[in-house]
């Protein structure tokens, strides 16, 4: 790896590893429900869940044990395999009870992918990452694909709908984070594009053969964490995107490619931007009309749930 690679990685990485803390025996507990919250219909055997999360079988084993003591886990003894335990389920449902604009958000987001006939999220930033909370509907394809549990890391020009209505400062740590992967000239354009999303209310931005790439590269394979090697190929993938995929500024622009996602924010009691709704897998025959009757639609469902969790908009 490279110098300038090297670095690369390690500015990209701050915070964001993916990986267990050694020294704190919590942390390890919080990856590995992490890692099964984000495939709740699975099961992985012991080696397969250290693998991912980074750690030795002895201390898996250890955590898998006592989760699965507890009803957390549930423990296959036959095929020797973990997945969610029904103690979870209660513990959700107390969750949702405490966050109520969650199962809200829900409803209307399956309201509005049945209007429209495509995948609706609902995601928000947890621990510097896009943590997706709800989904409804289906893609036009299999590289619209999201699922529930599903994160990636927030790094520009990813979640801008969650960053647009920050103060300056959050901005400017977020702009740093693209330091290491966008031109001067790309970084000046994201902070144009933000001041665009927060005056339209919505962002957008064009399919591309580097916006699907990127995609594929941020999302991990079971089996692999955020190591060095991983922000080198996130680096290189973002620095290859194009303006149009970054953010769209005429939807007309958008030709053949299409429609990447449309994305609104959901405003909390404070005025901050609590989620972030996402369109994707739009058809592809859009036209420039139907692309803004589109996100109409969508910021029209983020306002009534910001309404109804007695949130405001700034």
């Amino acid at each position: 790896m490279s110098d300038r690679a090297l670095s690369t990685a390690a500015a990209m990485s701050e915070g964001l590893t993916g990986l267990p803390d050694p020294s704190n025996p919590t942390s390890r507990v919080t990856a590995v429900l992490n890692f099964l919250a984000a495939h709740p219909t699975e099961a992985f055997t012991l080696a397969e869940i250290a693998r991912h999360v980074g750690l030795s079988n002895g201390s898996a084993h250890r955590i898998l044990t006592t989760l699965a003591g507890s009803h957390f886990l549930a423990r296959n003894e036959k095929h020797r395999t973990y997945s969610l335990g029904v103690a979870l389920v209660a513990i959700g449902q107390a969750a949702i009870e405490k966050h109520r604009g969650i199962d809200i958000a829900r409803r209307e987001i399956a309201r509005l992918a049945l209007e429209l006939g495509v995948q609706c999220t609902a995601n928000a930033v947890v621990d510097d990452e896009l943590l997706v909370l709800a989904k409804e509907g289906t893609a036009q394809s299999h590289l619209g694909l999201t699922r529930v549990g599903e994160r990636r890391p927030l790094v520009p020009p990813t979640g801008l709908c969650l960053v647009a209505w920050s103060g300056e400062a959050a901005i400017r740590d977020y702009l740093r984070k693209a330091a290491a992967h966008l031109t001067e000239a790309m970084r000046e354009y994201l902070l144009e594009t933000l001041a665009l999303v927060r005056r339209r209310g919505f962002a957008i931005a064009a399919h591309g053969p580097h916006s699907r790439a990127a995609r594929r590269g941020m999302t991990l394979a079971d089996d692999k964490v955020r190591d060095g090697s991983y922000w080198e190929r996130v680096s290189a993938l973002i620095a290859h995107l194009t303006p149009a995929e970054i953010q769209l500024i005429d939807p007309a622009d958008a030709g053949d490619a299409g429609i990447s996602y449309i994305s609104a924010p959901v405003f909390a009691p404070t005025g901050a931007a609590a989620l972030q709704l996402v369109l994707s897998g739009l058809p592809s025959d859009l036209s420039a009309r139907d692309i803004g009757l589109y996100a109409q639609r969508l910021c029209a469902t983020a306002a009534v749930i910001t309404n109804e969790t007695h949130g405001r908009t700034p």
